[in-house]
């Protein structure tokens, strides 16, 4: 069966899909078809000639002077930029810069690919292989290519040609100006979608509303996306610890994606233990006593019983601890206690063990019950360690 692998477009947020691409590789799923855009297509190639371990290797240990000829003053104005309105002043200056000849360098790139790309190994590959690019003749021509379209020799070329952002100096190719596959397709399920893949793993890099109305057009494709849960940065960070951190968020985010890890902002090993059973009776067994004290704190003038805990106080907390209100029992258990390591500043791209977490905030609340108080700054705090405390009472 053909199972197809998408890799979004997003300059150095790329990193993200090394870490994604690994967890895969660990669950045992295998592709027989890339597409990749921009950045997903040079990761991408590196899949296809099989040495995923060169390119997560490029990614933490070479830095930015390995990817662009810039200054780190310069570097430092525009790692964070993002080909977003927010970014629109930088973007424009670096556009205007790249029309007249001096937009920011990459041939360190090229030099870098050059040297690691391997186009016989990518052409043998069993996997189909295609990418993303435009070039420029007074408008915009979009072109996807697979491996078999592009030129022999020119593998390297035509990934430059679809990383080329338009804040890069832009060389011509063929006799044409190339432009990045952003401006042709920058989740290209339909290259796939074309080649008969009806199962498909996307591996985003933005979860923006325009991403979400593409990939809504394929509702008849078996579509998987994985999606980063929290923002990877700018375009050009190449900062090395970020770099770590994008690529372990890949993994993370992906092992959850296949409900190997659980969690709701946070990733834990899983527990059959707190199941949606488990949850919801710790939750509707909560006391009176605590029921009463949740009741004042949220304005909730009702009789103090379960009916009143379910249907308006329960409620109500899940709009004060900002949790989604389509959460299972599970959910809203689970961001309870996260919410105690979310005040304790506990690094959330990090796999932990959700029983201790419990134990210990268990331990903490024992005989820290705070005072019920009304001051809306506190009030988020203490409803949590109300339900801990409360908890950690239960049979």
């Amino acid at each position: 069966m053909k199972k197809g692998l998408v890799l979004e477009g997003g300059g150095t947020k790329g990193a993200y899909q090394i870490g994604a691409f690994k967890a895969l590789r660990d669950l045992g799923i295998q592709f027989t078809g890339i597409a990749g855009s921009s950045i997903g297509a040079l990761n991408g190639a590196f899949i296809a000639q099989g040495d995923l371990e060169a390119m997560e290797d490029i990614w933490v240990n070479y830095d930015y002077k390995s990817f662009m000829n810039i200054d780190e003053d310069t570097y430092e104005r525009y790692k964070d930029i993002e080909m977003k309105p927010k970014s629109f002043h930088d973007v424009v200056e670096l556009m205007n810069k790249a029309r007249k000849k001096q937009g920011i360098d990459i041939s360190p790139l090229r030099k870098l690919l050059e040297e690691n790309v391997d186009e016989e190994k990518i052409r043998n590959s069993s996997y189909e292989f295609g990418i993303t690019t435009a070039y420029w003749d007074g408008k915009i021509f979009p072109i996807n290519l697979y491996k078999e379209d592009i030129p022999k020799g020119k593998i390297v070329d035509y990934l430059i040609a679809s990383a080329s952002l338009p804040i890069f100096q832009l060389d011509k190719l063929d006799d044409k100006l190339y432009l990045d596959g952003m401006f042709s397709d920058n989740i290209p399920i339909n290259m796939l979608a074309q080649k008969g893949y009806n199962d498909i793993v996307v591996i985003r890099l933005v979860d923006d509303f325009l991403g979400k109305m593409i990939i809504n057009k394929y509702q008849d494709l078996n579509l998987k996306v994985i999606v980063p849960s929290q923002c990877l940065g700018g375009s050009l960070n190449k900062d090395k610890d970020h770099i770590k951190t994008n690529i372990k968020l890949g993994y993370l985010d992906t092992m959850k994606a296949y409900d190997r890890y659980d969690g709701v902002n946070y990733f834990f090993n899983l527990d059959c233990k707190y199941d949606e059973k488990y949850c919801f009776e710790k939750i509707s067994n909560i006391n009176t006593d605590t029921i009463n004290h949740l009741c004042y704190l949220l304005h909730i003038k009702k009789d103090v019983n379960r009916r009143t805990l379910m249907e308006n106080v329960i409620p109500k907390i899940i709009e004060v601890l900002e949790i989604d209100k389509n959460s299972s029992y599970k959910d809203i258990f689970y961001s309870i206690y996260e919410r105690k390591l979310e005040e304790n500043n506990i690094n959330r791209i990090e796999l932990y063990d959700f029983d201790k977490v419990v134990q210990i905030c268990n331990k903490q609340m024992k005989n820290n019950k705070l005072l019920v108080t009304q001051n809306t700054s506190k009030l988020a705090k203490i409803i949590t360690n109300l339900i801990i405390y409360d908890f950690n009472k239960q049979k």
